[in-house]
């Protein structure tokens, strides 16, 4: 998958500017998380599935990746995101969760391009992304008007 040079100069700023904060970045599935955090391994970037997943027993792992995506799957995920993974300063935290943090980055992406990376991916079901990618809006939403932090919206354009 390939990110633009402008969102990841953009991230590399806000990382900078917030080197002592906890930062959230958050986005669907297939809008390229795992990607970032590759390519921007130097600022200590964590993967928040790598830190949840290993913890789940098989048989609850089982239940949590049954398609399709549920409101009840992504509420136990949310649930457990909260209660096993923390963001630290310094390390930036990608995943589909707003944790205990300061600064949030909202990786947003249009549907068009959201179905072609689906799509070339091969793994995850297009459906499912959207819902996905409709559940972090509103729980943007909700922290925006109980919580101070700190947003940041950037928009995949490849």
């Amino acid at each position: 998958m390939f990110i633009s040079n402008e969102i990841t100069n953009a991230l590399i700023n806000i990382f900078k500017k917030h080197s002592n904060e906890r930062i959230c970045v958050i986005g669907t599935m297939c809008c390229g998380k795992t990607t970032l955090v590759r390519k921007l391994s130097p600022y200590n970037c964590v993967d928040a599935d790598d830190e949840l997943w290993p913890q789940i027993p098989k048989d609850e792992m089982d239940t949590l990746s049954q398609r399709p995506i549920t409101k009840e799957i992504i509420d136990t995920v949310f649930t457990l995101m909260y209660e096993r993974v923390t963001a630290k300063p310094g390390c930036p935290l990608f995943g589909i969760t707003i944790l205990d943090c300061e600064v949030v980055v909202y990786l947003d992406i249009s549907l068009q391009l959201l179905r072609k990376h689906c799509e070339t991916r091969g793994d995850t079901d297009y459906i499912d992304a959207l819902y996905v990618k409709k559940y972090i809006e509103e729980d943007c939403i909700a922290h925006r008007a109980k919580e101070k932090k700190i947003f940041y919206h950037l928009t995949l354009t490849e």
